[in-house]
């Protein structure tokens, strides 16, 4: 048995049960991880449909439309408060003025630790994980 190895050994060692080194189609067993028979099977008849797919992809699809639709909202809405001077275009200086101004809730030009910790992503957007940071540099030094 190969526990490490190529993906292809492990996978002949998981499902050869007659020990031949091929793996017959009675061994063969499609990865369950995947479920994609269970998630298409929308009736749970035992059996996939093209109209089942068909709706599958067509629920996708509305789903990404609609994610879309929402992630264009929240650069807009990005883009209009960061645009402070009104010129139509977005510098890093300005960037950086939006953010900070969207955390700092007193508005008293100083962030506190608690506006830190209520800090939330901007627009309905994601924190980043979180990366080693330098010290010893200012904000936006290389």
């Amino acid at each position: 048995m190969t526990v490490f190895g190529h993906p292809v050994d492990r996978m002949i060692d998981k499902h050869d049960s007659d020990g031949d080194g091929m793996i017959s189609v009675n061994e063969f067993q499609p990865p369950k991880s995947r479920g994609m028979m269970k998630r298409m099977d929308a009736n749970n008849d035992g059996v996939v449909t093209m109209d089942e797919i068909n709706q599958q992809v067509a629920d996708h699809q509305t789903k990404m439309a609609e994610r879309h639709a929402e992630m264009t909202v929240r650069v807009q809405a990005f883009f209009s408060d960061a645009d402070l001077d009104g010129d139509g275009s977005v510098t890093g200086e300005e960037a950086q003025a939006a953010a900070f101004n969207r955390i700092d809730k007193n508005v008293d030009g100083y962030l506190t630790e608690q506006e830190l910790r209520n800090a939330k992503p901007p627009y309905g957007g994601m924190h980043r994980p979180s990366r080693p940071v330098e010290r010893g540099g200012s904000y936006g030094e290389s």
